[in-house]
């Protein structure tokens, strides 16, 4: 369904709510299972089939053990018979499943993650996620598939132990975070223990823009935070967090008032609605502080400087922003010159 006010940020182009931005999907390809709510994986056992032995279980397991645990996590399942010899009939079938979700207005999730990790299956929910507006977290055992996916939209950990869940579980951390306050660098995830990696290996995943759990100074952690196109998960999450948020305050201004005039008291109450997003982001770390305010600015332009048609067909595309991302430090080299005479 075509909306009626959207935001652009950078390359981003369907919105979840501020309710649905915080919530992950787990796609289970063992069972069936319609779209459902838990708030506890317990809850998975009252459903046909489904033991604690069960991937859909211990994905949810492993979300739930972050400390503050998310409310709940959504639920969905198709159990595709021989799907580990068929991964292009899995794939497909995984692709069709969400877009019915989407179709019948289910898509108020923001997170997917799912219980294979087929490589056929990454490279399809990849290029799925990134249509769709959502984020992609999936830990896998082959270091190749790495290199093969270029996405601002997924996230790709990898870990020896198959069990290990390591990207799903960041995403409870990323999930309960308000975006701009955490970096996905440096993430503790409950549960999970460091992998069995080379240096060599590791090093070769940074540059193809994965990421691993290692153990450093006594402390396990996420050994780095970007998508597989280089960009950093914070800063995706942060725009998307922009985006939402002003197309939610901007609909509900719509709905809210008789009617958004085309004059300069109506273009200003739009403004007005960015300014407060952007104020949000501000506080949150998104967007960067200087001297105590947000470094953005806004333009809009008035009524006689649009074009007639735009007025003809109520359309105002006169607002534009730039503001400067907060950004966070994951590396630092300081120099210390110890030297014999007394330091004034």
């Amino acid at each position: 369904m075509k909306k009626d006010f959207v935001v652009n940020v950078n390359n981003l182009t369907k919105g979840v709510s501020e309710q649905g931005f915080g919530l992950i999907l787990i796609v289970d390809n063992e069972h069936d299972i319609p779209y459902t709510l838990i708030s506890e994986a317990p809850a998975l056992t009252q459903m046909d089939g489904i033991t604690v032995e069960s991937k859909v279980y211990k994905i949810a397991t492993k979300i739930f053990s972050h400390t503050p645990r998310p409310q709940e996590v959504a639920i969905v399942g198709k159990k595709i018979e021989n799907s580990a010899e068929m991964g292009d009939v899995l794939s497909t079938e995984i692709e069709n499943l969400l877009n019915e979700l989407i179709n019948s207005q289910k898509g108020d999730w923001f997170f997917l993650t799912s219980t294979t990790n087929d490589n056929v299956v990454i490279e399809k929910l990849s290029k799925w996620s990134m249509a769709n507006e959502k984020l992609y977290f999936v830990t896998t055992q082959d270091l190749s598939i790495v290199e093969s996916i270029e996405s601002s939209n997924t996230a790709i950990g990898y870990h020896d132990d198959e069990g290990d869940y390591l990207a799903e579980g960041l995403a409870a951390n990323m999930a309960v975070a308000l975006p701009g306050s955490i970096t996905a660098k440096f993430e503790e995830v409950a549960g999970s223990k460091p992998s069995n990696i080379t240096l060599t290996e590791l090093n070769q995943l940074h540059e193809n823009n994965g990421f691993s759990y290692i153990r450093q100074k006594g402390r396990n952690y996420v050994s780095e935070g970007k998508m597989t196109d280089g960009s950093y998960i914070d800063i995706i999450l942060g725009s998307y967090f922009i985006k939402f948020r002003l197309e939610e305050a901007l609909f509900l201004l719509a709905m809210n008032n008789g009617k958004i005039g085309y004059d300069d008291t109506g273009i200003g109450m739009m403004v007005g609605e960015v300014e407060t997003v952007l104020k949000i982001a501000t506080r949150q770390g998104i967007i960067l502080k200087k001297d105590g305010k947000g470094v953005y600015q806004i333009t809009a332009l008035r009524r006689n400087e649009v074009s007639k048609n735009d007025v003809a067909n109520r359309k105002y595309n006169g607002i534009s922003v730039k503001a400067t991302v907060a950004g966070a430090i994951h590396n630092s080299e300081i120099n210390i010159d110890l030297v014999l005479e007394e330091v004034a």
